[in-house]
């Protein structure tokens, strides 16, 4: 496997990142274990991939002919190494939400319309994300990172609301943590996405 093939699976593996929000967002929104059982599958897929990326790519650093060829096999392996932790906060987020269900915790209204207007951005974020990887835009890159500045303010923001929520009796301690939790993660995600395209 050469470093071209790497790269083009490098973009699968950001294209099934982006599946699994889409399947997890489906999950959330209409109460379906079937499509968070999928975005699972495309998690372990993206584990699969990461693994073996990994070793293709070490194989070829032993083998690198220029410092040039080093740096970009550095930063495709780094890009790998995100892709995945990306997939971990995306399961991370299934597990939240499947405990959400099995206990019936509820969220006001204000915390789901917040929480979903989140999730969005940084949907969009990933989104952004993997149409970089394809063509390098110095444009899109600056999109991707003033995403992500948006969605750490909001979250910051949504957690000070849900906080006062809380104190107030609106929601319960246990549902009050998962949707902390869920934003957090929600963060996360949109970080390592910036994170990706600043590594170019």
């Amino acid at each position: 496997m050469g470093i071209n093939e790497i790269k083009t699976q490098v973009i699968s593996m950001a294209d099934k990142v982006y599946d699994m929000l889409g399947l997890i967002e489906q999950g959330f929104m209409e109460h379906s274990s079937e499509f968070l059982a999928d975005a699972m599958e495309r998690e372990r897929e993206i584990n699969e991939t990461e693994k073996a990326l990994t070793q293709k790519v070490l194989d070829l650093s032993k083998s690198a002919k220029s410092e040039r060829d080093r740096k970009g096999l550095i930063a495709l392996e780094q890009v790998i190494e995100t892709l995945e932790r990306m997939g971990d906060e995306a399961a991370n987020l299934v597990e939240r939400i499947e405990i959400k269900n099995a206990e019936h915790l509820l969220f006001s209204d204000t915390g789901m319309a917040q929480f979903n207007e989140t999730y969005g951005i940084m949907k969009k974020s990933a989104d952004m994300m993997r149409v970089f990887l394809k063509g390098k835009s110095v444009e899109l890159k600056e999109r991707v990172v003033d995403n992500g500045f948006r969605v750490k303010a909001l979250v910051q923001r949504y957690r000070e609301e849900h906080t006062e929520r809380l104190v107030k009796g609106i929601c319960t301690p246990i549902a009050a943590n998962m949707y902390f939790d869920m934003l957090d993660f929600t963060g996360n995600l949109a970080r390592h996405a910036s994170s990706i395209v600043k590594l170019f």
